[in-house]
């Protein structure tokens, strides 16, 4: 049988292709990364919002800082009708990232390409289009146009993030369900100093767009991206020739000074593939689901598929987990993007209502929500991306008296040797018992009951106590963590003796009070049921 040239092949060098190449290589192992172009290329602003949860995920690899210091970190999002504030959304900023960073997709990219280049798992191949591919029971196979003639490549699974156009969509044959919306909009991306806070702006009706939309958000270096919905008849290319954009910038921003950084027109998807796993090859990102950017859930949700797929990826290349583990994947993400499309639809169909009735309706609601302040909640700009709480998954136990099962890990300040620092960054590296003890002495013992049966595979022990408390020796293997904040405590129900276990992608799989428990946890949340299920030795 041909070698493999890598456990996992990935296709595109967007966003997704890079952090799922970042985060296999953070899981140790190894992928190649292709990519149509010669170079990795610029287009303006594009996805020019990440969410700090996001952000969380890039920060297992050490890419997260560089872009929170670099972007613009707000928390206010504005919405206006008829130019008059109707509602004034704040977000927590909480002990993390913020809750949002505006930096353009392309400064992404280039942190994520740098950290690809340095890492010795990351090998990346520009120039390599792929023009047929073909899978059998244990690999798939690609065949690449490349400068120097085609090129056939051979992996344990392939992953495609080659975005909206995907060619292995249509190489595979799967179906891009949903529609492409029939309205345009224009994204511009000008350099001007404007007398505005740092903040999201949404305009609906305003006289500088009268009957449509327009949103404005802040970016680094004094870059405003201005996104407008456009009329049906407008050329934005006659426009740029005959001064009437000149004339469309400045009815927004007044006689301010200003540079074009970048101007693009886009109609927008409502699409999702029905299968994000076809055999080996899993499709992720813009190539897996299309969305508007109302909310920004385009490039942070893909963000969340790569990190979804490269845990359980890991753990089939190690042979720790079997390939029916890949289908909870589908079952995941697919649950997600099902999601984001419901709340981008009920966006859209109050910015672009499909009829008279629905036109006359929201014009009502714009109105009482303008002249007498009432109805603001019933006036949709876009509801924010946040992570999905995998409450459906089989991997993740089923209880509907614990909300928390599912969700993101909730984050908080803890002091581990002395040194603040939060509750997150104590995982990520693999499956993690959070321990929740009053004291050293009840915390040794209930890792002992977790560590009653080996692990496989092997999980880390967190032991979260309250500070002050006793003081004690734990193993060495046990990371000690002093909550200062009882708000941490509370949100994990932290009664004496609770432990949680949180996958490698830091969603919580299990609660419960009794380490005999803890195996049988595990066992789900890497798919697997049989709790002697015998340990297959991988070739990496």
């Amino acid at each position: 049988m041909t070698e493999l040239d890598a456990p996992v092949g990935i296709v595109g060098a967007g966003p997704v292709g890079l952090v799922t190449a970042v985060r296999l290589a953070s899981l140790g192992v190894p992928s190649v990364l292709l990519d149509a172009d010669p170079e990795l290329v610029r287009q303006g602003s594009k996805a020019c919002l990440i969410q700090g949860d996001v952000l969380d995920i890039l920060d297992k690899f050490g890419c997260a800082q560089p872009i929170k210091d670099e972007g613009v970190t707000w928390t206010v999002a504005r919405t206006y009708v008829r130019n008059k504030v109707i509602r004034s959304a704040e977000y927590p900023h909480g002990p993390g990232f913020g809750p949002f960073v505006n930096i353009s997709q392309y400064r992404i990219e280039q942190i994520l390409l740098d950290a690809a280049e340095a890492h010795p798992a990351c090998e990346l191949r520009w120039g390599h289009e792929i023009v047929d591919v073909t899978q059998d029971a244990d690999s798939v196979t690609v065949l690449a146009r490349t400068p120097d003639g085609e090129r056939t490549l051979r992996f344990g699974h392939l992953v495609a993030a080659d975005g909206v156009r995907s060619s292995l969509r249509r190489l595979v044959g799967v179906e891009w369900t949903g529609y492409t919306h029939k309205d345009r909009f224009l994204i511009t991306d000008i350099r001007a100093k404007l007398p505005l806070a740092k903040e999201r702006h949404f305009h609906y009706d305003p006289p500088f767009n009268p009957g449509r939309q327009l949103v404005m958000h802040p970016q680094p270096d004094d870059i405003w991206r201005i996104d407008w919905q456009l009329p049906p008849d407008a050329d934005v290319d006659a426009e740029r020739a005959d001064g009437r954009f000149d004339r469309r910038v400045r009815d927004v921003i007044g006689d301010v000074p200003y540079e074009i950084d970048w101007v693009s027109t886009y109609r927008f998807h409502q699409r999702v593939v029905d299968r994000l796993r076809a055999g080996r090859i899993l499709f992720a990102g813009d190539a897996a689901h299309a969305l508007p950017p109302y909310g920004s859930r385009g490039m942070n949700s893909g963000i969340q598929d790569a990190d979804n797929l490269a845990w359980k990826l890991a753990l089939i290349t190690e042979g720790r987990a079997g390939e029916e583990l890949l289908e909870s994947y589908h079952t995941e993400r697919y649950a997600a993007a099902l999601e984001n499309l419901r709340v981008t639809e009920a966006t859209i169909r109050f910015m672009v209502p499909p009829n008279a009735l629905r036109r006359w309706a929201r014009s009502a609601v714009l109105t009482l929500s303008r002249r007498l302040g009432r109805a603001s909640d019933r006036v949709n700009s876009g509801r924010m991306a946040e992570p999905y709480v995998y409450r459906d998954s089989p991997l993740v136990e089923a209880d509907p008296g614990v909300p928390l099962l599912g969700a993101f890990a909730p984050d908080g300040v803890v002091d581990v040797d002395g040194t603040r620092t939060r509750l997150r960054r104590l995982l990520g590296d693999g499956f993690v018992a959070l321990c929740f003890a009053p004291d050293a002495r009840a915390a040794e013992a209930l890792a002992a009951q977790v560590r009653a049966r080996p692990a496989d595979p092997p999980v880390r022990i967190v032991a979260v106590l309250p500070d002050p408390a006793p003081a004690g020796a734990l193993p060495p293997e046990v990371t000690v963590a002093r909550a200062a904040d009882s708000a941490l405590l509370a949100v994990y129900g932290a009664g004496p003796g609770t432990w949680w276990l949180v996958r490698p992608d830091g969603h919580l799989a299990a609660r419960g009070r009794s380490g005999a428990e803890f195996t049988a946890a595990l066992h789900r949340a890497i798919g697997s049921p049989a709790l002697d299920r015998p340990l297959v030795k991988g070739t990496r």
